[in-house]
């Protein structure tokens, strides 16, 4: 049972990377029981109403336990970077993923340019709503680029490319 809050979080908002955090950590049950809370207050930690706060220490349990990254995405964004879990599938076919990214990318820089522009169609501002909307996209594009670039760095440095059968002298 994942966790689906009532209550609509900006994106962004501590209370929504708290609520993230629950979803993957397997919602509302398996918080109770990895940090050993009632019901109440596990909703009480995501709820954008209430002045409950969840501890550093309970948020790094439930981030090693179950390897939920909303957390430390949240953290490497306040500290002015990004965080991208590279630990994915080895068996992705990553050149595709890479070129899927790219398409993707450039539509996603074309519809910003075209929102910043003053025409008939947009008033050349992006507000809110529709930055956090970009950025939910950009933050998918980047974790792939960023798993590219941490198979590629393999590659640079000798290491073999586990997406790849290796060939076999008979071939």
């Amino acid at each position: 049972m994942a966790f689906k809050p009532v209550k609509e979080r900006p994106y962004g908002d501590p209370k929504s990377v708290v609520a993230a955090l629950f979803e993957e950590a397997g919602g509302v049950p398996a918080v109770m029981q990895l940090l050993e809370l009632s019901r109440t207050r596990v909703y009480a930690l995501a709820d954008p109403d209430a002045t409950n706060e969840i501890s550093y220490s309970r948020v790094a349990r439930l981030t090693e336990a179950t390897g939920a990254t909303s957390a430390a995405k949240d953290l490497a964004y306040l500290a002015g970077g990004i965080f991208m879990p590279l630990d994915q599938s080895d068996d992705d076919n990553w050149l595709s993923l890479a070129g899927e990214a790219s398409r993707k990318h450039a539509r996603n820089i074309t519809a910003l340019m075209d929102s910043l522009s003053e025409t008939e169609r947009s008033p050349g501002e992006i507000d809110e709503q529709e930055a956090r909307e970009i950025l939910k996209v950009l933050d998918q594009q980047l974790a792939v680029l960023a798993r590219q670039r941490s198979k590629l760095a393999r590659i640079a440095n000798g290491e073999r490319d586990p997406s790849v059968r290796p060939v076999s002298d008979k071939d």
